[in-house]
């Protein structure tokens, strides 16, 4: 296939990335919360209502929802799209992420799934895509979350078209946070979290690694993204996964298999809370800009 110069943003955004129809099982959505850290500690009986399927109310980290749709291959079927021009795939960056959720993510499914390109915009150094994933019950059809994913692919900028305007970066609270979670990640907490379907080798091989300008493999984004969800739950929803109605984040700093992260949520309102995460390592905030969007009204204490 003859490929452009450059982005063209009309032959882009509508393109249909994937079209299909899956099955998951309790055994896919255990292993998701094995791969970010729940029953670390066998002995919490909280973790085990996601790990172990004869708990009273077994149930599925929102967090799942990110890897129902094969992010990675809708990843990969970029380079198929008629409107974009060769890239190296080591120079795409996932920027940021959000969920919605319409129903409690049900521990045994069938799905059908649609991603495609919502939109692109020129950042000059770079391209801005966003994609857009909609996942339905196949037995009725209704809708079980959505997943929107903004990559930026450095390096075919200058393209022209719409120039995205900059989010704002949140403003949080000046006092303490009102929940506080902290992990240790593993050392094999990739290799586990993988498993899930993410098999970028970046998160794995020190040689790919060493293409893409880490020193060793970094973990996957969407791993300590669910880490933190998993806090979020634990800590400001009762852990009650069936409050979460929508979680968004920004990615903004890395983290290696075997630092320690710390997520700091604020109560902004009646449905609202504002997170960062920060690599204890590095001192740095790997997860920026997160709001949950939370019902308190399916639970009666905070």
């Amino acid at each position: 296939m003859h490929k452009p110069s450059q982005v063209i943003p009309s032959l882009c955004e509508g393109y249909v990335l994937s079209k299909g129809t899956k099955s998951y099982s309790f055994k896919d959505t255990i292993l998701y919360a094995l791969g970010v850290g729940a029953s670390q500690d066998s002995t919490d009986p909280e973790d085990l209502k996601y790990t172990y399927e004869n708990s009273e109310d077994f149930s599925v980290l929102p967090g799942y929802a990110t890897v129902i749709p094969d992010l990675f291959t809708n990843f990969m079927s970029l380079e198929d799209c008629p409107g974009m021009p060769e890239f190296n795939v080591m120079r795409l960056l996932h920027g940021e992420q959000k969920i919605t959720i319409h129903k409690p993510l049900p521990a045994n499914a069938t799905v059908e799934q649609t991603a495609f390109i919502k939109s692109v915009s020129d950042k000059k150094s770079g391209a801005l895509v966003v994609l857009e994933i909609a996942t339905y019950d196949a037995e009725d059809h209704s809708p079980i979350c959505n997943n929107q994913t903004s990559l930026f692919i450095r390096g075919i900028g200058g393209f022209g078209g719409t120039k995205s305007s900059n989010q704002e970066n949140i403003k949080f609270p000046n006092r303490p946070a009102d929940f506080t979670y902290t992990k240790l990640t593993t050392s094999d907490q990739a290799l586990i979290y993988r498993l899930s379907g993410d098999y970028n080798p970046l998160h794995v091989d020190p040689n790919m690694a060493a293409m893409g300008g880490f020193t060793r493999p970094i973990l996957h984004g969407l791993c300590f993204y669910g880490i933190a969800i998993h806090g979020i739950v634990k800590l400001a929803c009762n852990n009650k996964p069936e409050a979460v109605k929508e979680i968004s984040a920004r990615f903004s700093s890395t983290v290696t298999p075997g630092d320690t992260i710390s997520t700091e949520m604020w109560k902004m309102n009646s449905n609202t809370i504002y997170f960062k995460t920060t690599n204890m390592n590095s001192s740095k905030v790997c997860i920026s800009n997160g709001v949950a969007i939370i019902n308190y009204q399916s639970f009666s204490k905070m």
